[in-house]
């Protein structure tokens, strides 16, 4: 008899995990009380990737007379953008949806609740053998805040816009924050930055989130750091007022929060299934992805960590593997690619600068700029550099950052490097195409070994 597998949540970890246990020969059913897909197809990372390359190709349309092409000053027909981005997810999500139907996953659509054993939708029961949860996460408010203000948008809200706001406050300085900072900056919004912390993108480190910084700051947009909203003093339709604990005030028409996420995990029945929750509401769990409850596997964001959507169907997979004991053994997070969609582009692996030294290793670090790159020239796009560090001892690959034209592409060499346990000297005499922009991950390693023709 196949092992009854139930699936709560259809997004990037739940989508990959059913279809993975249908793949092993397990009975599965997939509970999704949404659209499947999840947060990163419909409200996240897809249609928020389609938006900022609508971005991306407005400013190499009014940068094209450097390119010699002259052209006319172009309108931004933001309703078409929206439209566009609509018709990717939906067919993204009828990709997932075929998926299931070729590999025979029961979608069920409804509100799962864990009891006894079972999934219990719609009154009707799903008895598993195991269970993966991978109900995610939703955007986070705050309490000084109305959230109910037309005024007032999450990231969901932001993707339903009816038009471009003329001015745009943004709460939080992460990932969301900046990458949507970035997107309304070329669409011609004034987009202020507002972060309680000292510096944006706290994650990556501190050189290349102040390079960041004064890139988006020369597009316009006012950043604010140090500080957050005390109070917004005045709500409309149309807009708000809002204080700052400085004392100053900001008017705006849309104000963003992006502060976080929340993880969906309570009141679906875990705690009484045996399932420890802490006190955020990340679900805990080993390194082999099970609960307190043998039979409750739990992945992607509901779990913690790295919030991402790789990561998330990395951890999909492999909970499936080992609850059906197919070559079962832990995750593996240490070499994991995160990746920002802003512009200019920023991706990293590993530890970087900041991290490495915290860690405490003897650090060398191998650096290459992309004014001094070819390809990258003739893009139009010379700002950024790549930046790899390794351990000095061993010359061991320990992480890389890169900020700049088609970082997230090209930090996936580094990452294959990592994970082959090469060193930086092995990734430096690996003879790369010319001319390319990838080259500068051989620059950047040969210019650490002090042996790059150019800059060493």
């Amino acid at each position: 008899m196949s092992a009854r597998i139930v699936v709560l949540g259809g997004g990037p970890a739940g989508d990959v995990a059913a279809l993975r246990a249908a793949q092993l020969g397990a009975e599965v059913w997939l509970v999704e009380r949404a659209h499947l897909g999840g947060t990163c197809l419909n409200w996240g990372c897809i249609p928020t990737k389609a938006l900022l390359a609508s971005a991306d190709l407005l400013r190499t349309i009014r940068h094209a007379a450097d390119f010699g092409i002259d052209v006319a000053e172009p309108r931004v027909n933001f309703a078409k953008m929206m439209s566009r981005k609509e018709d990717i997810v939906l067919r993204q999500r009828a990709g997932v949806e075929a998926a299931c139907k070729r590999k025979k996953v029961e979608v069920v659509h409804g509100q799962g609740t864990v009891a006894a054993e079972a999934v219990v939708v719609n009154g009707k029961r799903f008895p598993y053998d195991f269970l993966i949860v991978a109900t995610g996460t939703e955007p986070a408010g705050l309490p000084m805040l109305d959230m109910t203000q037309p005024s007032v948008i999450t990231s969901n809200g932001v993707l339903r816009l009816e038009k471009i706001p003329e001015r745009l406050l943004v709460l939080g300085g992460g990932v969301v924050g900046c990458e949507f900072a970035s997107l309304f900056a070329a669409l011609g919004s004034d987009v202020t930055i507002v972060e309680l912390l000292p510096r944006l993108l706290t994650a990556i480190d501190s050189r290349t989130a102040s390079q960041f910084q004064k890139m988006i700051e020369k597009e316009g947009v006012r950043v604010l750091t140090g500080c957050s909203i005390k109070d917004v003093v005045q709500y409309r339709r149309d807009g708000l007022v809002a204080q700052l604990d400085d004392g100053n005030r900001i008017e705006a028409d849309k104000l963003l929060v992006s502060v976080g996420r929340l993880p969906q995990t309570r009141e679906i029945g875990l705690e009484g299934s045996g399932v420890k929750i802490d006190r955020l509401g990340y679900i805990e769990t080993d390194d082999f992805l099970r609960t307190a409850n043998p039979k409750i596997y739990a992945v992607g964001d509901c779990r913690g960590g790295l919030q991402l959507a790789h990561k998330a169907s990395a951890e999909g997979a492999r909970a499936v593997e080992n609850a059906l004991e197919h070559d079962p053994m832990p995750m593996d997070w240490s070499v994991i690619p995160s990746c920002i969609y802003t512009h200019p582009e920023i991706a990293s692996v590993g530890l970087n600068a900041d991290s490495a030294k915290e860690a405490g290793h003897d650090v060398k670090a191998g650096t290459a700029r992309v004014i001094g790159n070819a390809k990258a020239l003739a893009e139009g796009e010379p700002d950024g550099y790549v930046q790899i560090m390794t351990d000095a001892k061993t010359d061991r690959i320990l992480g890389a950052t890169i900020i700049g034209i088609h970082a997230v592409e090209i930090i996936h060499e580094i990452a294959v490097a990592m994970s082959d346990a090469l060193t930086m000297s092995e990734l430096g005499s690996i003879i790369h195409a010319h001319p390319t922009v990838s080259e500068l991950v051989m620059d950047a390693a040969e210019q650490g070994e002090g042996v790059a023709p150019y800059l060493s």
